[in-house]
């Protein structure tokens, strides 16, 4: 009996263990540069219209395309299938893509962004020209 808790317990910390290592792979990680259409593309992610409410937001990993998906409501947002949206994202761009960003937030983690917390999040009242500001001195644009 005492053999079964001992697995049990080692089945249960390799699952967190390897969990988490499968959440960080989620996000894109290393440098990005977008061009100046996928800035222009993700300010229009950012500001959502009218049942439109940022989801999920993928760029391709040489920051050139992308693409992004909504909640009509902005309660229970939640986004879809990770595998699915990133073949959606392939399929569209025919280019390997990562996540960029979850809500308002962004998730790539460039060494300067870390992907969480209030300097990662992204205010959807700023002006067109402070969000590329604040996208320059996160070190993802020029």
């Amino acid at each position: 009996m005492c053999r079964v808790i001992l697995l049990f317990k080692f089945i249960l910390i390799l699952s967190l263990f390897s969990n988490n290592s499968f959440a960080e792979s989620k996000n894109g990680t290393g440098e990005l540069k977008l061009s100046r259409g996928m800035v222009n593309y993700f300010i229009d992610y950012i500001r959502g219209k009218q049942f439109r409410y940022p989801s999920v937001f993928y760029v391709t990993v040489d920051g050139t395309d992308g693409s992004s998906w909504y909640c009509s409501e902005m309660t229970n947002c939640r986004s879809g299938s990770l595998q699915l949206q990133l073949a959606d994202c392939l399929r569209a761009t025919g280019k390997e893509c990562k996540r960029f960003a979850v809500k308002r937030t962004i998730k790539w983690n460039n060494g300067i962004n870390l992907g969480k917390g209030k300097t990662s999040r992204i205010n959807n009242k700023w002006s067109d020209q402070e969000i590329r500001s604040y996208l320059k001195e996160l070190g993802f644009s020029n």
